[in-house]
């Protein structure tokens, strides 16, 4: 047997091959960014069977059902490495016995660079991606998850078919330099900021195989053929937003004045009044731990840097949000340059570890090390936010109301990120699908907040109810699934509130830790072309192979196809 030995370097693991960025609102594409868009292909929509959704030539794109066993030696009480391994020799065997299916040809087998092997109680998600004469294939991901019995439980298939050899040129000759500056030209010639270049091959839409060079600039993902140096791909990411550890307290919104208050944006002082102060507004903070946050004994000064969060300066406007200072109290009103960076720090670190440490679901950034990097004044000061899949880090604008002024824009931007993570730079947007990721968690996170809204109040369904819902924009709900039917969604930001209403409905059948475990763990066994079916399928799934009862994973179905129409196949538990 031929098992795939891992790729342990963290280079290796953090290459992005769809990299668009993701934020809390839609916005308009400009006419630049739209011009110099090129070969971006939209994900084949398939046929949807029993067992699996398929592209028109008959290979996989996901498989609800593989129905393969490999042989297993593991015990009972195995250790996670011992799990591991186990699982990726399982994967390995179904990737032989299957190859067809997946539109793999047996020889290149041998070629698959195994990326990571994520464990959870009961299985584990084995991904590979393609390469071709030692070099990875763009756009390509394979993710097989396997249970500890053997069993192949799901499987997401991004693999690139009709591969063609390429010419290898000598030494000396294309290189990264020539294609950063041919980028550069191409998106306009001036100064670029986090430049990274990889050497890909690359299969076009017109079916030609090429080596190509894949260039990160700003926040364009940009592909140079490297024989004739033309642009042959290029994608705008920004469409759409030595210390001692310590603890300090600040205040904070918790999730958001409206919400903690029962109150209406609009009533008296409850309004964004050009980020005014109010006795109603200032009323509603609250009093909070910073945990972990950085101490620095030379300067003698207090940052808000911890292992799950960490304030930064990333674009523009560049206003010193991130405070950096010689009191441990983080006491400020929301009329405050430094209360955003205090009160997205907060959040953002809650919810990580909420993921990390109370799921005890593993999931860092893989684009750098260290917590969850965020600028609380950054998009350029404008009425949006985004996660950027190039860089991992998280941006909230000013525009209306401070976006990190409110949990669920925080929430929801850190959940495409967490998206990102746990598939490795495979994040899906079909069907609107992380947009419905960061609504669910968004939504899940204010739910359980003390004094929240109820349901049977109107506000109970909203998402950004401080944010949004007011002149600024219209915000977007949870209940979306009463009035439409799978798959008449709508598109982007919208489609994407169909997926958060039906999961928001079994998080309210099954409780919120079995809901978001289930969920998150479902996630990881998804890929960049899962649409909300498929993504159902492999949450149902993670819910019974991570041993939830009977009860709880008929409820998950009832949710996913009497309140919804997804038309799951729930597992036999």
């Amino acid at each position: 047997m031929h098992v795939l030995q891992p790729c342990l370097l963290a280079g290796a693991i953090a290459l992005s091959f769809a990299t668009a960025s993701h934020a809390a609102k839609p916005s308009a594409v400009s006419k630049q960014a739209m011009s110099l868009t090129k070969n971006v292909a939209t994900p084949e929509r398939g046929i949807v069977k029993r067992d699996g959704r398929y592209r028109g030539d008959g290979s996989v794109i996901s498989l609800y059902q593989p129905n393969f066993v490999a042989p297993t030696s593991l015990k009972t009480g195995a250790s996670d490495s011992q799990r591991e391994a186990a699982a990726a020799s399982a994967a390995y065997e179904y990737l032989v016995a299957r190859h067809d299916v997946l539109g793999l040809k047996e020889d290149a087998l041998s070629d698959l660079q195994q990326i990571r092997v994520r464990s959870f109680p009961g299985f584990s998600v084995v991904r590979y991606r393609q390469q071709q004469q030692g070099m990875p294939v763009y756009g390509s991901d394979i993710a097989v998850t396997v249970q500890d019995s053997g069993n192949i439980l799901y499987v997401s298939n991004r693999a690139v078919r009709g591969l063609a050899p390429v010419t290898v040129a000598k030494s000396g000759g294309f290189d990264q330099s020539r294609a950063t500056t041919i980028a550069r030209d191409y998106l306009g010639g001036k100064p670029l900021h986090h430049q990274r270049a990889e050497r890909v091959v690359y299969r076009d839409p017109q079916g030609k195989t090429m080596i190509a060079w894949r260039v990160e600039a700003d926040r364009w993902e940009v592909l140079v053929d490297e024989r004739s140096g033309e642009v042959v791909r290029a994608e705008d990411t920004t469409l759409y937003a030595n210390a001692q550890p310590t603890v300090a307290s600040g205040w904070v919104f918790q999730p958001d004045p409206l919400s903690s208050a029962r109150k209406a944006y609009d009533d008296a002082g409850y309004t964004d009044g050009d980020n005014a102060n109010t006795p109603e507004l200032t009323a509603q903070l609250r009093t909070i731990l910073l945990r972990d946050i950085s101490y620095l004994p030379g300067q003698r000064t207090f940052r808000l840097t911890g292992p799950f969060a960490d304030c930064r300066d990333i674009e523009e406007p560049n206003d010193n949000a991130c405070p950096n200072q010689k009191e441990r109290n983080f006491h400020y009103a929301r009329d405050h340059v430094n209360f955003d960076a205090v009160n997205a720090y907060f959040h953002i670190d809650s919810y990580m570890r909420y993921v990390n440490n109370t799921l005890k679901i593993a999931v860092v950034p893989y684009q750098y090390k260290g917590g969850v990097r965020f600028d609380p004044h950054g998009f350029f000061g404008s009425d949006n936010s985004r996660y950027s899949r190039l860089a991992g880090d998280l941006s909230f604008g000013e525009g209306g109301v401070d976006d990190a002024q409110d949990a669920d824009v925080v929430v929801h931007e850190l959940g495409h990120g967490l998206h990102d993570w746990l598939t490795d730079g495979n994040l899906s947007q079909v069907e609107g699908l992380s947009e419905g990721v960061g609504d669910y968690l968004a939504a899940g996170y204010s739910r359980d907040q003390a004094g929240q809204w109820q349901p049977g109040e109107e506000a109970y369904e909203w998402v950004f109810n401080w944010d949004g819902h007011n002149p600024f924009w219209d915000g977007r709900v949870t209940n979306w699934h009463l009035t439409h039917t799978y798959p008449d969604i709508g598109f982007g930001h919208t489609a994407g509130q169909y997926w958060s209403s039906c999961n928001l409905v079994a998080r309210k059948a099954v409780g919120a830790r079995d809901m978001d475990k289930a969920f998150l763990a479902g996630l990881t066994m998804t890929s960049g072309d899962t649409n909300q079916k498929d993504a159902a399928q492999a949450v149902i799934n993670a819910a019974a192979a991570l041993g939830y009862s009977r009860a709880k994973v008929k409820a998950i179905g009832n949710a996913y196809n009497v309140s919804c129409d997804y038309e799951v196949t729930v597992p036999a538990v």
